[in-house]
């Protein structure tokens, strides 16, 4: 695709795989939760768990991260044209993203991770801290798609400001992600994120 064909009909061309009914619907659930704060017992004890962090643990970790990455891969579309080569491990996740894509099914998904993984004090809280941290991030991944709709209503964005902000929102999910699974691998909490971390942590002081 040219720079010159980046207009409403190639806005209009990614799929938005959040309806307005998920995305309002997965705000209100996340504003829902009061932020508590963590006292220095409750520290002290996040540091014990992290030590006993098994592999197991690890890989259950990273499981929720294909969320976001499944939703977030439409970003890469101008980035896979110009290096095909990066699209290569997002292949896996093709049969996910069929599944993503059926009715409700990302939304059920959605809420199963919030309220039966993340919210449950039964799971270890590294790996209730990155289901509800993918979760964030795919949240954030709301906003670019509504400013996308609504650019589209208005006759879209000039080529060179649409292709970078585009390139833009992949590089920061993907970028995420990767750290986020990369720290899940040596045993350490991903929780460097900016302000998503420490919205995270703020709901889960244990």
């Amino acid at each position: 695709m040219s720079a010159s064909a980046f207009s409403t009909a190639s806005l209009g061309s990614l799929p938005l795989k959040s309806s307005a009914i998920s995305a309002s619907s997965r705000l209100s659930l996340s504003s829902s939760a009061v932020p508590r704060r963590a006292h220095a017992g409750g520290l002290t004890r996040v540091r014990m768990q992290e030590e006993g962090i098994t592999p197991v643990q690890r890989l259950t970790a990273c499981l929720p991260y294909v969320l976001p990455l499944a939703d977030g891969f439409e970003w890469g579309r101008y980035v896979f044209e110009q290096v095909p080569i990066m699209a290569l491990p997002f292949v896996p996740l093709f049969p996910i993203m069929g599944i993503l894509n059926l009715p409700f099914v990302s939304f059920g998904i959605f809420i199963f991770l919030f309220s039966f993984v993340a919210r449950n004090p039964e799971i270890p809280r590294f790996v209730r801290f990155n289901t509800l941290q993918a979760i964030y991030i795919d949240i954030a991944l709301i906003f670019p798609q509504l400013f996308k709709s609504l650019m589209g209503a208005t006759g879209g964005l000039p080529a060179e400001i649409g292709i970078p902000l585009t390139n833009f929102v992949f590089y920061c999910m993907a970028g995420s992600v990767s750290y986020c699974i990369i720290k899940n691998a040596i045993g350490e909490t991903p929780n460097e994120l900016p302000l998503i971390s420490e919205s995270v942590d703020s709901q889960m002081p244990f």
